[in-house]
């Protein structure tokens, strides 16, 4: 994910003060849930809660289609170029209304406005004022990388992509959605992936397809696997296959009988055609990646140790939040709160989890970038 640094009010504080746990308890006691806080309100900001007691899981972006990120600074600079002035003209184009070719560029699927920006200064200049075309190259340069390898760009716009970007939550679920389902662009979440709650995509054999290579990618939704790492079993892929939504499959007839099976590489579909995507805050400015608590985490490590876990540990563990969903959960949870609290200690709360310090990732997964591998 982009690292792009939180953005949550200063204002917003929380007050603790020294009190007995059997006094002012949290509203939360009266549902039989934990207690607010093992001690209550003195001024601490949300952004040290956040900072302190959680952390991303790195381990949920490397288990789906990803894109070297070494150049992405280089490509974003590129793509956002501002130019000044120009002598270069659009052509044909020209005659028409400002706003005639504001829409037309709106309109554009993402390759062939990116196409079109390479026609010249003014083309440029015109594409960079697109509507969502910043926030997009800003905060979503890597979803949009991956969209274009895999072939998928065709069939969707860069207002499309942006307002994904701009939706928080999972569209299955509820929970905060930090990834894109490419084939139909919907905002999903690490859970819905692994648990194959998305939508059914099947391969396609290629030895079956009697067609132009691009007849069926012109008339179905067909994406391109990456070679990469998949899963969170790490398993590593470097041929690239043909995957489409299974609700197309009905369709085979009208194209050349297109062949589809099931076959057991179905289980890494779903983490092939997903990828990382942040939540844009459009009225703060803020953008977020979705954290998970660094206390449930260390509960389950205690649990382990003396053999008393609870059923939900591991879920709790991996649940994943937006930032205020975080401070809700924040109020309930012992071990997050006493982060805080040896925090203020002066304890060095890093590296209490080695987990927690690795995002959830022990292993290096290097992307594996032979795009030409059969």
């Amino acid at each position: 994910c982009l690292r792009v640094a939180p953005h949550i009010s200063t204002n917003s504080t929380l007050h603790y003060t020294s009190a007995p746990e059997t006094k002012r308890r949290h509203p939360a006691m009266e549902s039989g849930k934990a207690a607010a806080s093992p001690y209550e309100c003195e001024k601490v900001h949300e952004i040290d809660i956040i900072s302190i007691a959680s952390y991303h899981r790195r381990d949920f972006d490397l288990a789906v289609a990803r894109t070297n990120r070494r150049d992405h600074e280089k490509v974003r600079s590129s793509l956002l170029r501002t130019i000044s002035t120009t002598s270069s003209t659009l052509g044909n184009l020209q005659s028409l209304p400002l706003e005639i070719v504001y829409e037309i560029c709106f309109l554009l699927d993402i390759r062939s406005l990116l196409n079109f920006r390479h026609a010249n200064r003014r083309a440029q200049q015109i594409v960079r004022v697109t509507r969502g075309y910043e926030a997009t190259i800003t905060h979503a340069l890597e979803a949009l990388c991956v969209t274009l390898k895999t072939n998928i760009a065709s069939w969707f716009t860069v207002f499309d992509l942006f307002k994904a970007l701009c939706t928080r939550d999972c569209h299955l679920c509820g929970s905060f959605g930090g990834f894109i389902f490419l084939p139909s662009f919907m905002k999903c979440c690490f859970s819905c992936i692994r648990e194959d709650s998305l939508p059914s995509i099947l391969p396609v054999l290629k030895r079956s397809v009697k067609s132009s290579p691009g007849s069926l990618s012109s008339s179905v939704p067909t994406l391109m696997s990456l070679p990469g790492t998949y899963s969170m079993d790490e398993i590593v892929r470097k041929k690239r296959i043909q995957i489409i939504p299974a609700e197309y499959v009905t369709l085979r007839e009208e194209h050349e009988r297109t062949r589809v099976t099931q076959s057991k590489e179905t289980v890494l579909l779903r983490y092939m055609v997903t990828t990382s995507l942040p939540y844009l805050d459009i009225e703060s400015g803020g953008i977020q990646n979705g954290i998970c608590c660094s206390g449930c985490q260390i509960a389950l490590e205690k649990a382990l140790g003396s053999s008393r876990i609870q059923s939900n540990a591991c879920v709790l563990r991996d649940k994943v939040y937006s930032y205020d969903e975080f401070m809700e959960h924040f109020l309930e949870c012992r071990e997050a709160q006493n982060l805080l609290k040896l925090s203020h200690q002066g304890v060095d709360v890093a590296h209490i989890s080695e987990f927690v310090r690795r995002g959830g990732c022990f292993k290096k997964r290097d992307v594996v970038m032979s795009f030409n591998s059969k």
